[in-house]
């Protein structure tokens, strides 16, 4: 528990600071979702999408000059 508190002081330390703001994140905004539970396939591409990450099956296959 004394890492929490440690992690605790130090993000209160950063607001009172005015470094950081922290704000909330909606559920169905949660990025986190897409790599910690099952998703529906609609919502496993939404996230996919919000956090950037692109198919490309040449990728995939090695092929070369897909990046170039």
């Amino acid at each position: 528990m004394k890492h929490i508190a440690i992690d605790y002081h130090f993000v209160r330390d950063l607001v009172a600071a005015k470094k950081l703001q922290v704000s909330h994140v909606p559920t169905s905004h949660q990025l986190a979702d897409l790599l910690t539970k099952p998703l529906s396939s609609t919502r496993h591409h939404f996230l996919k999408d919000k956090i950037g990450v692109i198919e490309d099956t040449a990728i995939l296959r090695g092929r070369k000059g897909v990046l170039t």
